[in-house]
């Protein structure tokens, strides 16, 4: 079975996540991926040791405090820590595996690799997914497994091309909405683009919403402002290596140059912004 099979299969038939690192911070990417799978019906249970709760689910210390009762439960244990600890967390994971039969997979988040940690899970009857966010695979899977995606795909590019067509007297009518197969093709367009990355989602994505739709208006003569749904289009995200959102790119003669990172202020924005004017 091929990775991207194997990935399929386990978004598709494990719905139990325990994420090891999960952070209290909802500006964090943790905080972010936990609040997703939420959103997509998957359990999520945090492993913290400063924190009580966290999502709304109790918060356990490590593994093994886990409550027994819930340990034949685990389906995936979804690793938020450096690559440099993910061995003991796997040692844990192949003791209730030993013990309970579970958990089935051990994931390791985009960027974390421990080959040797990898290989002792195998070893033990566990699947490896690694350097992978588990967020942006689930998002693909939802794009494949849309009946209407053609349909979706034919719209987004017809109103694409009718908002593209502005020219520069009508570059106010606001935010132009993005997607990944004219991505490239909207930010060669415009010499200067503010793209919101974002996600229906996320709260602090809405609290910047009306931000972006300020500097549409206040910057209509001198750039264009665009809006990516980062859930939607994930090819896009995970080129741009876009794990936290809200995500504001600044974007010139089809480069980016400048990167805004949570929801902050107005001014921060403008202040990034005007170094490119």
């Amino acid at each position: 079975m091929s990775e991207k099979d194997t990935i399929k299969s386990i978004l598709e038939n494990y719905k139990t996540v325990v994420i090891v690192g999960l952070s209290k911070d909802p500006a964090k990417d943790s905080f972010q991926v936990g609040q997703f799978l939420q959103s997509k019906g998957y359990r999520i249970v945090p492993v913290n040791p400063s924190a009580d709760q966290i999502l709304g689910e109790e918060c356990y210390k490590s593994l093994l405090e886990i409550p027994e009762d819930m340990h034949k439960t685990i389906d995936i244990v979804d690793i938020f820590r450096p690559s440099a600890d993910v061995l003991p967390i796997v040692d844990q994971a192949i003791e209730l595996k030993r013990k309970f039969g579970k958990p089935n997979v051990v994931w390791m988040q985009l960027g974390i690799v421990n080959d040797e940690a990898a290989r002792k899970a195998e070893d033990a009857g566990i699947t490896v997914v690694m350097d992978r966010c588990i967020r942006i695979e689930r998002g693909k899977l939802d794009k494949e497994d849309d009946v209407e995606l053609e349909q979706i795909r034919a719209r987004k590019k017809k109103e694409l091309m009718i908002k593209t067509k502005r020219n520069d007297e009508s570059v106010g009518a606001g935010p132009i909405t993005l997607d990944d197969a004219h991505f490239d093709e909207a930010v060669q367009k415009y010499p200067l683009m503010l793209i919101d990355c974002w996600a229906v989602w996320c709260g602090p994505c809405r609290m910047i919403e009306g931000v972006i739709d300020e500097l549409a208006r206040d910057y209509e003569e001198r750039l264009v402002v665009g809006k990516l749904n980062v859930d939607e289009n994930p090819e896009t995200a995970m080129r741009f290596g876009i794990m936290s959102i809200p995500t504001v790119l600044i974007m010139k003669n089809g480069e980016e140059v400048d990167r805004i990172i949570g929801a902050v202020p107005k001014h921060f924005i403008e202040e990034k912004l005007k170094k490119h004017l």
